[in-house]
């Protein structure tokens, strides 16, 4: 009898932040009656896999974050997932070329979540033989102690690992020269257009190059170039913290590597290593400001961003016309110019000195999260999808 919902972790994401995602969901589920069971790969991986095939006719449906399932294999050459036959949804917490190896197997009973429209723009034109995907953000996470905005201790926060540039430079230049030429292009272009997407970029070299590719070799073509998209994410994050720096508010910046970045070497900056996934949401939640970076997400938004709100703090983040049309500047966020940043030293000394604007702003988003971005309404999206699939929830 199917009346079990199989919830997988493969893999573990930065500061397990998947194994968290999962106990949101698996409470969400277990409140709307349904049995849960989390299968932890991380140990005993073969002989787990082998069990579920075992009792798979238990399973309404099975979900993955950035699985590593769609690669795995039977001695007999079977696809894992095909065996398995049961509705598997690959939750992808990131831009799809990072999993090129998975998206492009062909799978039955095969769905894929992506938490950016852009993403899922994207993978359906070019993972076509990919017949279920849909759009389905992070949801909020609620941290376990509240505390009034006037009660936190941290008045400016920055979460986030931070990779220095200039060693994946030199990790750029070992590449061949022609495939240094496309990485250092694509680069440039996402510099001086914020809005652009790596696959926009790759379109636009490949035009200029007079290269056409058909959707498989693309797709693998903007794999082999990923370094771009993790080059600007770190760039990104290093110029958003030290221009929030300028504003000379107390700042905490938690994450791995920020002890190597110069000028942050100052009395009001605070470095502090990375923690795990569910200490940064208590953290988060003793912060009246929090610093947000969202590069390579064009079409939607870090769960940070909706965590924050749900947290009452409030949340500066870069403009972007999918943010924009979400949120609305100095009702329920703050926007700061991403492409120079000149504003967000101002913006931030403006926001701390006027605290009860910013207590107003941070009670809008909690009403605005709190009624369609909590991980009850993901699921509850989840669980629709599961049933036009028609597999029988």
């Amino acid at each position: 009898m199917k009346d079990t919902v199989l919830l997988f972790e493969s893999r573990d994401l930065c500061y397990e932040s998947n194994r968290y995602f999962m106990e949101c969901i698996a409470e969400v589920l277990e409140e709307k009656g349904f049995f849960v069971e989390i299968c932890d790969l991380s140990v005993r991986m073969e002989q787990k896999l082998e069990d579920i095939l075992h009792k798979k006719e238990r399973y309404l449906f099975a979900v993955d974050f950035n699985s590593l399932l769609p690669r795995i294999v039977l001695e007999d050459g079977t696809p894992y997932l095909d065996a398995f036959g049961v509705l598997f949804f690959n939750y992808l917490v990131d831009h799809p070329l990072y999993h090129h190896a998975g998206l492009k197997k062909k799978l039955s009973n095969y769905s894929v979540i992506c938490i950016d429209v852009c993403h899922l723009n994207y993978l359906k034109r070019f993972y076509p033989h990919i017949e279920h995907a849909f759009y389905l953000p992070l949801g909020a996470v609620r941290a376990g102690m509240e505390r009034s905005f006037d009660q936190k201790r941290l008045e400016l926060l920055f979460l986030g690992t931070y990779e220095r540039e200039d060693l994946l430079y030199e990790e750029l230049k070992e590449y061949p020269k022609q495939k240094r030429r496309e990485v250092s292009s694509l680069i440039e272009m996402m510099r001086a257009d914020p809005e652009l997407t790596q696959e926009d970029a790759l379109l636009r070299y490949f035009s200029e190059q007079n290269e056409a590719l058909n959707a498989e070799a693309f797709a693998k073509r903007l794999n082999e170039d990923y370094l771009a998209d993790k080059y600007l994410r770190n760039w990104k994050r290093k110029e958003a913290v030290l221009a929030a720096a300028k504003a000379e508010v107390p700042f905490t910046v938690m994450g791995h590597g920020w002890e190597h970045v110069k000028g942050l070497e100052q009395k009001h900056v605070k470095i502090c290593g990375g923690v795990g996934f569910a200490a940064s949401v208590q953290i988060m939640a003793d912060a009246k400001i929090l610093l947000n970076t969202t590069p390579g997400f064009h079409g939607g938004l870090h769960d940070r961003v909706y965590s924050a709100m749900m947290n009452h703090t409030l949340c500066f983040s870069e403009y972007g016309l999918f943010a924009g049309q979400r949120f609305t500047e100095g009702k329920e966020i703050v926007f700061y110019d991403g492409a120079g940043m000149e504003d967000l030293p101002e913006k931030i000394s403006y926001m701390h000195n006027h605290p009860s604007e910013a207590k107003e702003i941070t009670k809008r988003a909690f009403q605005k999260v709190l009624l369609r971005d909590t991980w009850g309404s993901r699921v509850e999206e989840l669980v629709a999808e599961c049933r036009k699939t028609g597999s029988g929830i």
